[in-house]
C-alpha cells in the first residue's frame, strides 16, 4: 500500500466565503442545475405532496418553526458535517451557505459523488434561493432544513463507492477540532457507525468525538439501524457524552421506534429519538446513491432515505437552533437542554432503551432555562486496537486491503494515546494528513477550480468483498440498497 501523504501540497488554502454557484461536475460529467425561484419548489417541487417526512412537517413536529417565527434560524452557527461531501444544488447555494470543504477521502473531488452527505446538509440548513424562515409556514412549496440560517463546513471522508475507513473518520473530526476556532464550528454531525468491538473508553473513534466534546463542540451521532433487538449502540454512539439519537416514525398518527433502530443496553441508551422515517431532503443528481436506488427520488431536488443519520441530522439542526439563540451555551447544556424538555409520553415504546428520553421537543428545549449541566463519565483515551475500531469492516486502497494498525494511508498506528493536541509518536495527526489544505467555497464557471490535489489523489477507496455484512461491493454499485452493520447510518433509501 503506497502512503501518499508525502506528495501533498504543505500549505491551506485562504477560506473565502463566497456564494456556490448552480453547477459543477459530478462523478466526471458536467452537471448544470438551474436555479430556483422562491414561489416555485426547487428543493420541493412544485406538485410534490408533503408527506409526514418532508422538511415542511419535520420542522412543525419537532417544533423549529416556531423558533424561526422568534427569528431564531441558524444563524451564526456552523455545523461541519463529516460525511462524504456535499452537492453544488440550489438549496445549498446561498452565501455562506457552505463556507468551507476539506477533502480526506482521497478522491479529490470536494463534491458528494455517493449522496449521503448532501441528503444530511439539506435536513440540518437546506435553504431553497430567496426562501424567507419568517414566512415558510404559508409557503410550503420551499425547501428548509432545521436549522435553515446555519452555515455548513462539508468534510468529505468517503468518495463515490461511500466507503471509508475508521481511521478517515478520525481524521476528519480531528481536522474538525483544529479549525473550529477559525470556521466557528459549534456543532458536528456524525450520521456514521463504525461497528466496534471495542468499549467507548478504549475506542478511538470514541475518543475523537469525546475530544471534539470536550474542545466545545456538540457532537451529534446516529444511534445505529441495527434493529431493536441489538441492545447496543453503534461507535461513537456508544460514547456516554455525545448525543446519541434514534430513529422514529409517525404511523397512524402516532409516533413509534421503528423496528430498524438499535437499542441500548440499559446502561448507554439513546438520548433522544427524531423522525428518521422517508425523510425527504435534498438529492445528490449524478451520485451513487441517485443511481442505484431509484426508489429514493422523489424530485429533480429531492430524494428520500431512512435511518438514524437522518434522525441525527433532524436534531443537529435543533442543536444549532439552540446555539444560535444561546451561543455560550456548553455541549452539556444543549444536551441537557434536548434531554429535559423531549417527551417520551408521546412514542411508543416508552422504554428509554429504545427511546432515550423521547422526542425532540425543541421550542420547549429552547424555553427552558440553561442548567447548571457537566457530565462526569469516564473519560475515553483511545488506546485500543484501530482493527478492533473497525469492526470487521474494510476497504481497499490500491487493491490491498486496509487492515491492522495502519491508517488508510499504509501510516502507522503507535501509541494512540493523545498527548497535547496531537496523537502521541508524531504517527498521527488528523488534520495533518493532508497537510491541512482545504478550501474556501469559490466557483469559477460552471466547475470547481482547483479543487485537485496536486500529485497527491488515490486510487479510489471500495469496501472488502467479505465487508459490510454480505453486502458486497460489486464495481461501483451495491448488490442490494440497504445498508446494516458498519456503514453511514441510513437504513435505505426508499
Amino acid at each position: 500500500m503506497s502512503n501518499t501523504n508525502g506528495g501533498m501540497l504543505s500549505r491551506r488554502r485562504v477560506v473565502t466565503r463566497l456564494a456556490l454557484g448552480l453547477a459543477t461536475a459530478v462523478a466526471g460529467t458536467a452537471l448544470v442545475v438551474s436555479p430556483a425561484s422562491a414561489n416555485t419548489t426547487s428543493g420541493s417541487a412544485a406538485g410534490v405532496p408533503l408527506t409526514d417526512g418532508s422538511m415542511y412537517n419535520v420542522v412543525d413536529q419537532i417544533g423549529a418553526r416556531a423558533l424561526w417565527q422568534q427569528g431564531i434560524t441558524g444563524r451564526g452557527v456552523n455545523v461541519a458535517i463529516i460525511d462524504t461531501g456535499v452537492a453544488a444544488v440550489p438549496a445549498l447555494s446561498g452565501a455562506d451557505k457552505v463556507v468551507a470543504m476539506v477533502d480526506l477521502s482521497g478522491e479529490g473531488s470536494y463534491l458528494d459523488t455517493y449522496g449521503h452527505g448532501t441528503h444530511m446538509a439539506g435536513i440540518i440548513a437546506g435553504r431553497d434561493p430567496g426562501a424567507v424562515p419568517a414566512a415558510a409556514g404559508a409557503n410550503p412549496q420551499w425547501f428548509m432544513g432545521v436549522a435553515p440560517d446555519a452555515g455548513i463546513v462539508s468534510v468529505k471522508v468517503a468518495g463515490q463507492s461511500g466507503a471509508v475507513d475508521v481511521s478517515q473518520v478520525i481524521a476528519g473530526v480531528d481536522w474538525v477540532v483544529d479549525h473550529a476556532a477559525e470556521l466557528n464550528i459549534k456543532v458536528l454531525n456524525l450520521s456514521y457507525s463504525s461497528g466496534s468491538t471495542l468499549g467507548y473508553t478504549t475506542d478511538p473513534l470514541s475518543y475523537a468525538v469525546e475530544r471534539a466534546w470536550r474542545a466545545g463542540i456538540t457532537v451529534v451521532v446516529a444511534a445505529g439501524n441495527d434493529g431493536r433487538n441489538e441492545f447496543k449502540l453503534g461507535m461513537p454512539a456508544q460514547n456516554p457524552y455525545v448525543i446519541a439519537v434514534a430513529g422514529a416514525e409517525l404511523k397512524n398518527n402516532k409516533w413509534q421506534v421503528p423496528s430498524w433502530a438499535t437499542s441500548g443496553d440499559g446502561t448507554r441508551n439513546p438520548d433522544v429519538a427524531a423522525p428518521g422515517t422517508s425523510i425527504v431532503s435534498l438529492r445528490a443528481p449524478g451520485s451513487t446513491i441517485d443511481l442505484t436506488a431509484p426508489t429514493g427520488y422523489v424530485s429533480a431536488h429531492l430524494f428520500k432515505g431512512s435511518g438514524s443519520s437522518q434522525s441525527a441530522a433532524v436534531v443537529t439542526g435543533a442543536a444549532a437552533l439552540l446555539l444560535s439563540a444561546r451561543p455560550n451555551l456548553t455541549p452539556d447544556q444543549v444536551k441537557a437542554l434536548l434531554t429535559s424538555s423531549a417527551d417520551l409520553s408521546e412514542i411508543t415504546p416508552r422504554d428509554a432503551r429504545k427511546s432515550g428520553h423521547g422526542l425532540v421537543r425543541t421550542a420547549q428545549a429552547h424555553a427552558t432555562p440553561a442548567p447548571n449541566a457537566v457530565q462526569a463519565w469516564p473519560s475515553a483515551d483511545g488506546s485500543g486496537s484501530l482493527e478492533a475500531a473497525r469492526g470487521g469492516a474494510h476497504v481497499i486502497v490500491n487493491d490491498q486491503v486496509v487492515q491492522g494498525e495502519v491508517t488508510v494511508h499504509g501510516a502507522p498506528w503507535v501509541g494512540v494515546r493523545w498527548a497535547g493536541v496531537r496523537w502521541a509518536n508524531a504517527q498521527w495527526s488528523g488534520s495533518g494528513w493532508v497537510d491541512g489544505e482545504w478550501v474556501g467555497v469559490r466557483w469559477a464557471g460552471v466547475r470547481w477550480a482547483g479543487v485537485r490535489w496536486a500529485g497527491s489523489s488515490w486510487a479510489g477507496v471500495r469496501w472488502a468483498e467479505s465487508s459490510w455484512a454480505g453486502v458486497r461491493w460489486a464495481g461501483v454499485r451495491w448488490a442490494g440498497d440497504e445498508w446494516s452493520g458498519v456503514r453511514w447510518a441510513g437504513q435505505a433509501w426508499d
